[in-house]
């Protein structure tokens, strides 16, 4: 049986949502409906059983770590972006932020002092999902080395310490970054960063394809792809994807408190990064 005691601490959890936003349909081709996603409340109480109840003598706390970490049972937070976007030639835009790391979106409206949802260590990031449908202004069919000289892609920006900066009022997710909706157009200089994509980018689009592609992407805590290496360079060829983006540090740098935030990217004239559907959903460790 399950102490009261813990079920009356627990209960406060039992209401956080796992999908933060349904409010874009899922193409089917990102579809995830099959998948459990267990809830915070529902780690919490796995936790205890294998710990205090599975076995006639108590697992060490360290052992139900280990045993959580490889089934990958993890609490989990979704956001998605609201609606379509249309991104013209040097122009981005903010798609979504993520819901602070460890915190829940209501509590941070409403709870003075903020106090985080429970978690593991000073990195509890375990995992981060993109899923992506989108592509620029078309003119060709998806080809081979798609990827080479593309002018529209997405990036990631770490919002730190997101939960301290008033992110959520009456509601209504608000703006806290330079710009978030494109509104104005900039002017990219020979040298600056922003100019073309990185090599820390998230994806690019294939370059004049028409057809919407589907990615879904994953970093993982334990990703160990080198950025110099014969695997980065075949999957940034392959795939679209930033070779700096493959060694898991985006996952156990994020602190508790951290936000990210996905940008969409369109440069020079005629190009356009049409956004059908984005979502991220972010694990971290109880």
């Amino acid at each position: 049986m399950f102490p009261a005691r813990l079920r009356r601490l627990f209960s406060n959890y039992q209401s956080i949502d796992r999908n933060e936003d349904a409010s874009t349909r899922q193409p089917e081709a990102l579809s995830d409906a099959e998948t459990f996603y267990p809830s915070l409340w529902e780690v919490l109480k796995t936790r205890h059983i294998l710990q205090w109840k599975a076995f006639q003598q108590s697992l060490p706390a360290e052992l139900v770590d280990a045993i959580i970490d490889a089934a990958e049972y993890w609490a989990s937070t979704e956001r998605r972006m609201e609606d379509v976007r249309r991104i013209t030639s040097d122009r981005d835009q903010v798609l979504l932020k993520t819901v602070p790391l460890c915190y829940d979106r209501k509590s941070l409206e409403r709870s003075k002092p903020l106090k985080p949802l429970p978690h593991r260590t000073l990195h509890p990031c375990r995992k981060i999902i993109f899923r992506i449908s989108s592509h620029d202004q078309g003119h060709g069919p998806i080809r081979e080395n798609m990827y080479n000289n593309s002018c529209t892609w997405f990036d990631t920006e770490v919002i730190k310490a997101a939960h301290t900066k008033s992110m959520y009022a009456d509601g209504t997710e608000q703006e806290i970054l330079d710009n978030e909706r494109g509104q104005e157009k900039k002017h990219f200089a020979p040298d600056d960063e922003l100019l073309l994509p990185r090599n820390n980018k998230l994806k690019v689009n294939g370059s004049r394809v028409s057809e919407p592609q589907n990615s879904v992407i994953t970093w993982h805590y334990l990703d160990d792809v080198q950025p110099d290496s014969e695997e980065a360079y075949e999957i940034e060829t392959s795939e679209g994807r930033g070779r700096c983006t493959l060694d898991g540090h985006g996952v156990c740098e994020l602190e508790v408190g951290d936000s990210i935030a996905l940008w969409a990217r369109a440069r020079f004239p005629g190009w356009i990064n049409h956004v059908d559907f984005a979502s991220v959903r972010v694990f971290w460790a109880v």
